[in-house]
């Protein structure tokens, strides 16, 4: 599924997008968290920067703006996780670990089980879990 297949579908749905982000802002983030994303994040970021004003699909998941990624990071005590997606008004968040390649579940602000919890392989395999609200996402 492409980018804009993906941002398509959320449109279709009823979400609001935010406009693209800047790959200056996206580098910028980077170097803040001491991470790089996967080339597929920034690509789907420079499209569309996460979804507006915490707006969320039907299945409840909120892809973060730039903006909130690194709010969210500040704010908690696991600096190995970096959330992209909550679930359920931060019932759960999905993001990447900095220890292990693959995208994950933190149950903040319950214990970390990043480890136990693997989403998918790539970030575009979890963006199909999040779409077809897959067990592995919830």
């Amino acid at each position: 599924m492409k980018n804009t297949g993906i941002i398509e579908f959320w449109k279709n749905s009823g979400i609001n997008i935010n406009l693209g982000a800047k790959r200056k802002e996206i580098i910028i983030l980077e170097w803040h968290l001491d991470f790089t994303f996967p080339k597929s994040f920034k690509e789907l970021y420079l499209e569309m920067d996460g979804f507006y004003d915490r707006d969320m699909n039907d299945r409840i998941f909120s892809m973060m703006p730039l903006k909130r990624i690194k709010e969210e990071y500040d704010d908690s005590k696991n600096k190995d996780f970096i959330p992209f997606c909550d679930y359920l008004i931060n019932s759960h968040q999905i993001g990447f670990s900095k220890k292990e390649k693959g995208v994950f579940i933190d149950y903040w602000p319950y214990p970390h089980k990043i480890h136990n919890d693997k989403v998918a392989n790539t970030f575009i395999e979890s963006l199909i879990e999040i779409i077809n609200d897959s067990e592995k996402a919830n």
